[in-house]
């Protein structure tokens, strides 16, 4: 078999594909070889045989519906450059409103602040990308997370701490200013968890008893405890699930309670303050 030339084997492998695009196989590409977009369309470097058959097999697993992200271990989210694997979700811009949202309530002034649930680490360390005064905590109840969270701190060259924790089980009284948590919120009789990408991700940290809604209540019944007095929180659900959230948030003695849209125009996060005096 020839080396092939690059920018030829995209235009080919997409036009025969369902679910890979064009982009999609450039981005292959440029993982495979090492390289930028400027190298691949200034030179088109040419692939090898052994090359070839690799890019084919990603592309199978592609077709297959197994996320982008998975394939070429990295996504980009908020202005961090991540590493993603089987063991975390794989950030989505709809999450980017819970950090616009908080940057936008606090300024740069000191705030102890967790990420709840933190997965690949993404809200947590684009907050403290944003905030470099802020002492930023980052909890999982997954090793496996962690360590995926720990590779994206370093290779970002940011500094936060990171806790083993079952939500906030392992947390003290009166600690955070602020609770952000991205928890699991779909339904397990909800379809979309079958579909493709999502049925390739961890599907502990997709789906939540009680119609998507039990670790929500969870976060929300647990946070007024860890806050400190006029303390926030904020939380991300599924775009139906606003009403219950507020409930939930009134439930249990948050005020202040606003609901925002994500880039979509969809409810994406709700948040709440705690008054103890």
């Amino acid at each position: 078999m020839d080396d092939c030339s690059s920018l030829n084997q995209i235009k080919l492998i997409s036009n025969n594909s369902k679910v890979s695009t064009e982009l999609d196989i450039e981005l292959l590409i440029l993982n495979l070889l090492s390289i930028d977009k400027n190298i691949l369309y200034r030179d088109d470097p040419r692939l090898s045989s052994d090359k070839l058959i690799e890019l084919k097999e990603l592309v199978q697993r592609r077709e297959r519906g197994e996320p982008l992200a998975y394939l070429i271990k990295s996504i980009g989210f908020w202005s961090l450059d991540l590493y993603v694997d089987e063991n975390v979700l794989v950030p989505r811009p709809e999450t980017e409103i819970i950090i616009e949202k908080v940057l936008e309530d606090f300024n740069t002034a000191e705030k102890k602040v967790l990420d709840l649930g933190t997965g690949s680490g993404a809200i947590g360390l684009a907050l403290s990308k944003e905030r470099a005064g802020w002492d930023v905590f980052c909890s999982d109840k997954s090793f496996k997370a962690l360590k995926v969270a720990s590779k994206n701190m370093q290779s970002n060259s940011l500094s936060v701490s990171f806790i083993h924790s079952d939500w906030l089980e392992a947390f003290a009284a009166d600690t955070f200013d602020i609770i952000i948590c991205n928890p699991p919120y779909i339904d397990p009789d909800d379809p979309r968890v079958h579909s493709d990408g999502l049925r390739f991700e961890p599907i502990s940290a997709l789906i939540s008893a009680s119609k998507g809604l039990k670790d929500i209540e969870t976060v929300i019944s647990k946070s007024p405890e860890r806050l400190v007095n006029k303390g926030s929180l904020y939380l991300e659900h599924g775009h139906e699930q606003s009403q219950q959230v507020i409930s939930l948030l009134k439930k249990y003695n948050f005020s202040e309670i606003r609901k925002f849209k994500d880039l979509n125009g969809d409810d994406r996060v709700c948040s709440g303050k705690i008054k103890k005096c």
